[in-house]
This record gives C-alpha cells, structure tokens and sequence, in this order.
C-alpha cells in the first residue's frame, strides 16, 4: 500500500487528515488473497471493508449456475465490501481476486469504534463511498441501456 501522502488520494480517503489517515490505518488489516480465491462471499454477512492493495478482483454474482461478472476492480484504492457501512442486509455479490491479491481490511467493529471516536471521518468516508455509489449506478444504467438497446 502507498505512504499516507499518497492514500490521501485515494477515492475512499479523499479529505481525511494525516492524523485521521493514521487512526484509520491502525485498525486495519493486511491480508493476502491467492487467485480463485472468493474474499467476499454473496449471502453472508457484511463484517469488513475492503482497499484493494495489489492485484485485481471480479465482483460478480451466479445467476443459473454460471458467473456473470459485474466489475473488475484492478487500481491501488478500488475500494468493496462498502454497502456494509451503509446497510445491514448480506453482501450482494462474491469478490474474487483474479490475481495474486492483497487488500486492506477494516472490520466493521472497528470502524464503528473509530467512527464514534470521530465522527468527521465517518462523514468523510460515507460521502467518499457516495460518490462512487453514484458512478457505479451510472455505469450500471449506461449497462442497462446497451443491453436493452441490443435486444431489440
């Protein structure tokens, strides 16, 4: 993972303080995923966020006993397991790292500690994911769109 000067930039960390960069990174965990391995899992419980550190992942979801892959996450900062800071429902889809892979994790328990602790951070970080929330949705009706138009 970069130095916190550049995790600054980062689509998730955007606006966060050197000190808050470093209440964040305290708490989370390095961890290494093999290629083919499911990180996330669809139907489980939503417990973590994920930073993409290195490689690439799939997010994808089975649909008739095949996988439909709806995005590839492939830059340092690409950021998933998002929708469990803002929902309480079971993950939506499996995140499969394509590749050797490594990721930041945050397990939800903590964030919410440092959330309490600091509420700017929380603000800063759900905005962050709200903004791409946005872009994912408008990539997705773009999707719709060509699919639709393809059909007929």
């Amino acid at each position: 993972m970069p130095e916190n000067q550049a995790l600054t930039g980062l689509p998730l960390l955007v606006g966060l303080s050197a000190e808050e960069l470093q209440s964040l990174l305290a708490i989370a965990e390095s961890r290494r995923h093999a290629a083919g391995e499911i990180i996330v899992q669809e139907g489980t419980a939503s417990d973590c966020l994920f930073v993409l550190a290195s490689g690439a992942v799939q997010v994808e979801r089975e649909s008739g006993g095949r996988r439909v892959s709806l995005a590839t996450l492939n830059e340092v900062g690409d950021f998933f397991g998002e929708m469990s800071l803002i929902d309480i429902l079971p993950r939506s889809a499996n995140i499969r790292a394509t590749v050797d892979s490594g990721t930041l994790a945050f397990p939800k328990k903590q964030l919410s500690g440092l959330f309490t602790r600091s509420p700017r951070v929380q603000m800063t970080m759900i905005l962050n994911i709200s903004r791409n929330l946005s872009l994912r949705l408008r990539a997705a009706d773009a999707r719709i769109v060509a699919l639709s138009a393809a059909q007929g």
